[in-house]
């Protein structure tokens, strides 16, 4: 999920805690302020130990970048830090840093993240069986809900946490043995909400990567956390700032860390999103306040000036850390004779009347893998989990190995969540792989809307649902169902059932009754509009070439026949057709994105032989090649694609012609405009990604085309390639992927092209 959507969701989807601040507005209008100590406790009595120095760490998003400058600059200033407590994204600063981390490398982990991907739980496309791939580009592929026992549910939250999960557990594998937080390298606590009483949960044990998690469960964005049995969200909800923790940990002194949003002004409360950022500002205002107003004489607060910063916008974290860096700064003379004072107790005096001695955090390189066990209490079996998972015995733990394998596992698209954690027998480490199956049902019901609309051609629309029943068996079979309305009238009814636990070998049936309009055209112009109605089944072997594509040998029989819908003009007289023929196909991508794809590439062959012996009213052979790349640097990126079909023998009749036309297959011309038994066209796409108008992303491009279609071997010609050129602009959206562009070409016209819900490539 784009950023941009992830910020949306945030502000729309908490906004009902205003109402909660409607019960007490005074609390909510209290100034998130308090004195700041003019220096540091008196020195004048000695001290037989140093002072307990606790940071508090407040909850902001990418806001919360600014607590790893503070940190940096605490440490180039000779501060200890004996107790941190974070709520959300102060949990994450916190949380690393406690376990080892330096700022130095928590920042590093901020710059390297890519966070699109991070805030996305679908995994990769290339981790994804080619199957799951290629219904990415049929019209009915949107998921809208799940189903359980003929219920239709919702997930609790927009992101489960797929892949933030993974990240957290990676930067937390050194604590991993951990479980009592005050023997962490500095004493730690987290600070979540219970879902239920929307108390406070402080959390100062257990696993680690599970309690920052937990803190940063924004409500109806991350999925809440089970802890203890207890459903817990954001600790921002109860307690942003938790001052009142670090003192009932016995902090001396207190160096808290504020990063909320301010509340708007009345002038700045003029649009619909300033309104609703108002009211998630209201979520954490109350609780600031209240723990602000903790704050001693000898306590400091900071506040990094980021208030220019949203909470969503990961893009700033490096200007971010430097704010923290600063606001310390600012501070530096009392923070100084803080430092000094710690300084000036005699070395090995303890910190604290209860002080816990730290045990080690860090461990040297990788443990060694000498079992792996799985939690699985879904219908798949282990073997198949395990055949994913890939061979990771007896080898030191590969991140990268185990990322690939846990991702293989979600992608069948039975599971909430996939997730690893190190386990110790003895001497030995071994991993638990816990699958948790979706709680909002296993099946999932989808939609898809599709519509062109070119100027001359008129509009055409489709609409379709489906219903698609997952996990079926212990192989992971499928059985998707579809129902389509518009320009296409059809039925379908599909099962893919894998063969063995690696799911190498597959076989794949359909069957299908559809009824589609054709228009034909004189001069670019629609002279008529035929119906072709079939129906009939295919059914195909396959094998999966591990994550890179499929091979696939089949057979095809339908019956229909065409008629003459719309126009006076009737090149074809109605027939009945039979059509039984088998075919071969290998398709083999790993393209980034079907959408707008910025990497990766993607090569179909199929190769199809009617069979007049079996039934089939046309002897034909034909072979269709595709091939898309792209390659992006920075901001703009390039894609190429070829398009290749050739009628090798007999000719091919009106329902298995090729067809070209369109803003993507060759501009200036409508939409299947051209027809023939022979087929090629090569392009060349430049799209630039430069702002997001309001919270789309927006593509800008062009395109240029060389191609045509030909009746006859013989007149194939290169001499008659047609050319093509467009700009467009694009943009993505909840419903699919929008173009708007405009089309031109030397042998036909200027064209208009509006497209809703289709991929391009």
């Amino acid at each position: 999920m784009p950023i941009g959507w992830f910020s949306w969701c945030l502000t729309v989807l908490l906004g009902f805690n205003f109402l909660a601040v409607l019960a007490n507005p005074a609390a909510a209008s209290q100034p998130l302020t308090a004195q700041l100590p003019a220096g540091p406790p008196a020195q004048s009595t000695p001290s037989p130990r140093r002072p307990v120095i606790a940071v508090v760490l407040g909850g902001g998003g990418a806001r919360g970048a600014a607590h790893v400058g503070v940190l940096r600059a605490l440490e180039g200033l000779g501060v200890p830090i004996d107790i941190i407590t974070g709520t959300s994204a102060g949990a994450i600063v916190g949380g690393l840093y406690a376990a080892g981390h330096s700022p130095d490398d928590i920042d590093r982990a901020l710059r390297s993240t890519d966070w699109d991907a991070a805030l996305e739980d679908r995994p990769p496309r290339s981790r994804r069986i080619q199957n799951n791939r290629a219904d990415e580009r049929a019209m009915i592929a949107r998921e809208v809900a799940g189903v359980s026992a003929l219920e239709v549910k919702a997930p609790s939250a927009l992101l489960q946490g797929q892949q933030f999960d993974f990240i957290l557990r990676n930067l937390t594998l050194a604590a991993s043995n951990t479980k009592d937080f005050d023997r962490l390298r500095v004493r730690f606590r987290a600070v979540a909400t219970d879902a239920v009483t929307g108390d406070p949960v402080v959390l100062g044990s257990g696993d680690l990567a599970r309690a920052i998690r937990a803190s940063m469960a924004v409500p109806a964005v991350f999925a809440g956390v089970e802890i203890d049995g207890r459903l817990l969200i954001d600790g921002a909800v109860s307690n942003n700032l938790p001052i009142s923790v670090a003192l009932e940990m016995g902090a001396d002194v207190v160096i808290a860390v504020d990063i909320s949003t301010p509340l708007r002004t009345r002038d700045q409360l003029g649009s619909l999103l300033g309104m609703m950022d108002q009211m998630t500002g209201f979520l954490t205002a109350r609780n600031t306040a209240d723990q602000i107003a903790r704050l001693r004489s000898g306590d400091l607060l900071l506040r990094p000036q980021v208030d220019g910063v949203s909470p969503s916008n990961f893009a700033q974290a490096p200007q971010v850390v430097e704010f923290g860096e600063r606001a310390v700064n600012e501070q530096r003379v009392w923070l100084s004779q803080l430092a000094a004072r710690a300084r000036a107790v005699p070395e090995g005096a303890p910190a604290s009347a209860t002080d816990v001695a730290a045990g080690p955090s860090v461990r040297p390189g990788m443990p060694m893998i000498r079992f792996v066990r799985f939690d699985n209490p879904s219908v798949l079996r282990d073997d198949m989990l395990r055949a994913k998972l890939g061979n990771l015995l007896d080898r030191p733990l590969d991140l990268d190995a185990l990322k690939l394998g846990l991702d293989r596992i979600y992608a069948t698209e039975a599971f909430e969540s996939v997730r690893y954690r190190l386990e110790e027998e003895g001497e030995q480490t071994g991993l638990i792989i816990s699958v948790v199956p979706r709680s909002w049902g296993r099946d999932a019901l989808q939609f898809g809307l599709r519509m062109a609309n070119e100027r001359r051609r008129g509009a055409d629309f489709d609409f379709g649902l489906a219903y698609e029943a997952r996990a079926i068996n212990s192989l992971n079979g499928k059985w998707r169902s579809e129902l389509q309305f518009g320009q296409t009238t059809s039925f379908a009814t599909e099962i893919y059932q894998p063969l063995d636990p690696s799911e190498y070998w597959f076989v794949n049936a359909r069957l299908a009754t559809t009824e589609t309009l054709r228009k034909l055209y004189r001069n670019n112009s629609a002279a008529s509009e035929y119906m072709i109605a079939r129906t009939g089944v295919w059914a195909a072997l396959g094998a999966n070439v591990d994550r890179f594509g499929d091979l696939r040998a089949g057979f095809r029989r339908f019956i229909g026949k065409t008629r003459l819908a719309v126009g006076d003009i009737d090149p074809f007289p109605r027939y009945q057709f039979d059509e039984s023929s088998v075919f071969l196909s290998a398709e083999f991508e790993n393209l980034d994105s079907i959408r707008f794809p910025r990497s990766g590439g993607r090569l179909m062959v199929i190769r199809t032989q009617s069979l007049p012996n079996l039934g089939a009213s046309a002897d034909y052979r034909q072979i269709e090649t595709r091939m898309t790349a792209a390659r992006t640097w920075g901001a703009h990126t390039f894609i190429g694609q070829a398009n290749l079909g050739l009628t090798t023998g007999g000719s091919s009749p009106l329902e298995s012609r090729f067809t070209m036309g369109g803003l993507f297959s060759m501009p200036g011309y409508n939409i299947d405009s051209l027809v023939g038994q022979h087929l090629a066209h090569a392009s060349i796409t430049y799209m630039h990604a430069p702002w997001r108008f309001g919270l789309l992303p927006v593509y800008l491009g062009a395109s240029m085309h060389a191609g045509n279609v030909w009746e006859t071997r013989p007149s194939i010609n290169a001499a008659r390639l047609l050319q093509g050129r467009s700009v467009f602009a694009d943009t993505d959206t909840l419903i699919g992927p929008v173009y708007f562009g405009l089309g031109t070409s030397p042998g036909a016209s200027n064209v208009v092209y509006l497209n809703l819900g289709q991929p391009a490539f």
